[in-house]
């Protein structure tokens, strides 16, 4: 279901931009690419090393639900930031969607200012509602569909390190296949977490007039 008027794409920051701020002054003077050779998760340092046009993880995919093995994409990475990153400056930067306040409150606050849906959509930021153990809800950036019930996203500080989380997969746990309740790869461990989290919907990067 997909809430929708004229509406016009609010064009994303480039995800080097957001690790050039990440990694703070020590690390704009150093630029290289960060290959990943294993599907295995990364980690990388932005104090060591500092991308041009983001960031190069290629090797073989990872997938949790989906039977097409390749449609995953790039092996789970994690971004050490200098600095705390939250998920709601993140979300902002990585999707263009201009909405401000605890990552809970997205869903309400985009309603008359963005397209909302409650299916995954590349480029849309999934609401966390809040939870005993995840006060302020989460948001994060949703990269690439893998199948009906798995996606790929882009967040950070969901482990509360102010880390940046690329290319995680998020599974719908739902009796209904609806995207209300999902799981979270958890990439340090290198393996599917066990909690279950709620989900308001998907806040679009459709900006209505």
């Amino acid at each position: 279901m997909i809430h929708l008027d004229c509406a016009r794409r609010v064009a994303a920051i480039p995800l080097a931009a957001i690790l050039i701020l990440s990694a703070g002054p020590a690390g704009a003077h150093r630029r290289a690419h960060i290959p990943l050779s294993a599907p295995k998760p990364a980690i990388v340092d932005t104090a060591a090393v500092q991308p041009v046009n983001g960031v190069t993880v290629g090797g073989p995919t990872l997938n949790i639900v989906s039977e097409d093995q390749t449609a995953a994409g790039f092996a789970p990475t994690v971004i050490r930031s200098l600095r705390h990153v939250y998920c709601v400056e993140f979300a902002r930067l990585r999707s263009g969607i201009a909405i401000f306040g605890d990552a809970k409150t997205w869903w309400d606050h985009a309603q008359g200012q963005y397209a909302r849906s409650f299916e995954p959509q590349p480029g849309a930021v999934m609401v966390f509602a809040g939870t005993g153990k995840m006060k302020l809800g989460h948001v994060a950036v949703v990269q690439r569909i893998v199948s009906s019930r798995e996606i790929i996203v882009d967040h950070a500080n969901w482990h509360r390190d102010g880390n940046i989380y690329l290319n995680a997969p998020v599974i719908d746990v739902s009796a209904a296949n609806d995207w209300s309740k999902v799981r979270v790869y958890n990439t340090p461990a290198g393996q599917m977490g066990s909690n279950v989290y709620p989900i308001k919907g998907f806040v679009l990067s459709l900006a209505l007039n």
